[in-house]
């Protein structure tokens, strides 16, 4: 381990957050990286993927099992837990739903912590079950909003135009779960948000949460087979391929070689880090993946000197320093796109794009003392704007994930 690592170990131990009272959740747990008390199934996902490497340190396995003690009895695990125990969001609303990387965590975890696949697996299918009975579209696509799918003011849209309430679920104050005033405040400035249009959501076929649930098929399949479950796991597997072909048919766009969400009869047109899911989640063929990394591998797009970019760099709207999901290299997305390049035979050129974003944020660390939520693609001498301290948190993947799984440090 060096400096960058240890500094990154002791940020995330200052960041673990206690309650101060008892609460529904386990305390303490591991933060965010964000000044938040409620937990985000999301963060505490990626997080755990970097903490499980130190397990006798951090309560990895009960950050985790926070979100099943706070199950519903449909099965749903809401993206955003209060303290208390009770969702943020309504159960009904685009805005519970997060990307459902729980079985991936604990696949992952199990190595460190052996034992917990057991108990885990049922909560797991009762999520995954209810996420395919509420938000899914008759076409087979699954859909999420600007908040949920966890990329919160990326432009998913080809034209601003497109960009209407027909067809989607509508925001309603409702769908904030705390009575007080100041959520009336919160459903005011989120109805206010230009950038960030939480109507726009069942009239997209949203390619990367499609994906997302493709591989929690897959994940829950292993899962099963570990347990001997084989009728569980064969049709997971079969649904793991019914959902890649719905993505396949409806999702990939011809004239550009990449993944993009699908309105109305046709794929659209803007490249984002979402269109490499298709990757780890084993959806995209072969001849795909190779179409999709030849967009990767272009400097134009997301081939930049210092990370991936969460947009094209070609795009109108890139913006790489303080755009937050316009275009700023975050730790977890780029870990997303790595652990996809592997499955497709490009380790190689997994740990050139490690490299990039570890010698980056290294550098930055090396100047501000801190590691940061998300940085420039561009350039490394400064974070970007919209970018917060101490975010381990995720970030805590560059120096402890990057460096142990792919750089060899």
């Amino acid at each position: 381990m060096n400096d960058f690592y240890n500094a990154a170990l002791d940020i995330a131990e200052r960041k673990l957050f206690t309650d101060p009272e008892p609460t529904r959740l386990a305390s303490p747990r591991i933060g965010t990286g964000g000044p938040f008390v409620d937990i985000f199934l999301w963060d505490t996902a990626f997080s755990s993927i970097w903490a499980r490497y130190h397990a006798d340190r951090f309560p990895v396995a009960a950050s985790l099992d926070n979100f099943y003690t706070c199950q519903s009895p449909s099965g749903f695990i809401s993206r955003q837990i209060r303290p208390d125990g009770i969702s943020k969001w309504q159960e009904e609303s685009t805005l519970g739903f997060a990307p459902p990387l729980l079985a991936w965590a604990e696949l992952l975890l199990e190595p460190f912590v052996p034992g917990r696949l057991g108990d885990r697996y049922a909560p797991l299918l009762r999520q995954h079950l209810y996420n395919c009975a509420k938000f899914r579209r008759a076409d087979g696509l699954f859909y999420s909003d600007c908040w949920g799918c966890g990329m919160d003011n990326m432009p998913r849209w080809d034209n601003i135009d497109e960009v209407t309430s027909d067809g989607g679920i509508l925001f309603e104050r409702s769908a904030i779960t705390d009575p007080t005033s100041k959520s009336d405040g919160l459903f005011e400035w989120m109805k206010s948000q230009k950038d960030m249009p939480f109507d726009w959501n069942r009239q997209l076929g949203w390619s990367d949460t499609s994906c997302q649930m493709a591989f929690n098929a897959l994940n829950l399949a292993k899962i099963a087979r570990k347990l001997g479950k084989f009728d569980d796991e064969k049709k997971l597997l079969a649904q793991h391929a019914e959902i890649s072909g719905i993505v396949n048919d409806l999702c990939f766009n011809d004239q550009t070689g990449f993944y993009s969400d699908r309105l109305g009869d046709h794929p659209l047109n803007r490249q984002t880090i979402c269109g490499f899911w298709p990757l780890l989640a084993q959806v995209a063929t072969p001849e795909r993946a190779e179409r999709l990394i030849e967009n990767l591998r272009d400097p134009r797009k997301f081939n930049r000197p210092c990370g991936i970019p969460t947009l094209a760099a070609d795009d109108p709207d890139y913006t790489p320093d303080g755009g937050y999901a316009k275009g700023p290299a975050w730790a977890h997305t780029n870990y997303m796109v790595l652990a996809g390049l592997e499955n497709y035979g490009h380790r190689e050129l997994a740990c050139e794009f490690a490299a990039k974003l570890y010698n980056a944020a290294e550098k930055i660390w090396r100047k501000t003392n801190t590691i940061w939520e998300n940085y420039s693609p561009e350039q490394s001498e400064t974070p970007p704007d919209h970018s917060s301290p101490d975010f381990c948190g995720w970030s805590a993947l560059i120096p402890i994930a990057y460096s142990r799984e792919y750089l060899n440090l």
